[in-house]
């Protein structure tokens, strides 16, 4: 579905700030399904003045990539997907290293990024917020040449990104259900992390690279991670007794997750994870399936991005 709507003329303003043209991609089975309303929202809290918009809705897993290039060869200034992580995580891969902003409206499962860039999760709101954002230039991470805006890891998390794949809902309460049955279920292997002459042998439940701090949900995992100081925030957690990470979920919600004793946290450029037997792996909590070598590389300043001057 295509759709195309004016916007309110106005002389001066049209001579002096040329409306830009901004499209809007929505995921229809996006978690929050607050997309089901997208059309009223966007009349309702977008500045006509500033924008043209346009909304097209996505088909299938990877056409929200094939949409994006196709909007900037149409010339748009700017396109925002409507989904959750997966989504901008997709979007992103067409617009790095060229002039095109990227936005994000929340409306998935989790909105991680999202909510850290200062959209929250309230779609209303988000679009209000669009209207006086700022182009921020922001770093991109590359997963065995894949590349992510938020968190990429290994293990834990990948095989939840697996079962979210595979689930025929979204929402918080299957991203809950997925997430604690997932981590009961999970058995860790045994790797190694190789970053910038430093190495680390040992079964680890996950080992994230985060370019971002946060999950969705405000669970963050790396409470020093930034987007735009060009580095990783690299999170290990060591193999202990299930119930001892079920109890760290406050220190993660509060940005006290390294004070547990089990997690080992470093920053670097560079990372290299190898296992002893294929473990699962995702980008943007979206599956890369199963490996046994992921190699992460940093991509500074590769992503032109819409962040809210009132985070």
């Amino acid at each position: 579905m295509q759709q195309a709507h004016p916007y309110v003329k106005h002389a001066y303003l049209e001579e002096l700030l040329p409306p830009k043209r901004i499209l809007f991609l929505v995921n229809p089975k996006a978690g929050a399904r607050a997309q089901r309303r997208i059309a009223e929202a966007l009349d309702a809290n977008l500045d006509h003045r500033q924008f043209i918009y346009t909304v097209w809705q996505t088909e299938r897993p990877g056409h929200a990539t094939e949409l994006a290039h196709q909007a900037r060869e149409e010339g748009y200034d700017i396109v925002v997907p409507v989904g959750g992580d997966g989504s901008a995580h997709e979007v992103a891969a067409a617009l790095l290293h060229t002039d095109t902003v990227m936005g994000i409206l929340p409306a998935g499962s989790g909105n991680g990024l999202a909510t850290h860039l200062g959209y929250g999760r309230r779609l209303e709101r988000a679009i209000r917020l669009l209207n006086t954002a700022e182009v921020h230039t922001i770093d991109c991470g590359m997963v065995n040449g894949r590349p992510f805006v938020n968190i990429s890891g290994v293990g834990y998390d990948g095989a939840v990104a697996e079962r979210m794949k595979n689930s025929p809902r979204r929402g918080f309460w299957p991203y809950l259900y997925h997430s604690v049955f997932g981590g009961l279920a999970y058995r860790p292997v045994r790797c190694t992390v190789e970053a910038e002459g430093r190495c680390w042998e040992d079964v680890f439940f996950v080992v994230s690279v985060a370019n971002g701090p946060m999950y969705g949900y405000y669970f963050q995992i790396a409470p020093d991670a930034r987007l735009d100081d060009g580095i990783f925030s690299v999170v290990m957690f060591k193999n202990v007794p299930r119930w001892r990470y079920f109890l760290a979920i406050p220190s993660s919600l509060n940005g006290q997750l390294y004070k547990e004793r089990f997690v080992l946290h470093f920053q670097a450029k560079q990372v290299k994870v190898s296992c002893e037997q294929p473990t699962f792996a995702h980008a943007d909590g979206e599956s890369l399936g199963k490996g046994d070598c992921f190699q992460f590389e940093m991509a500074p300043k590769a992503l032109k991005m819409l962040v809210p001057t009132r985070r």
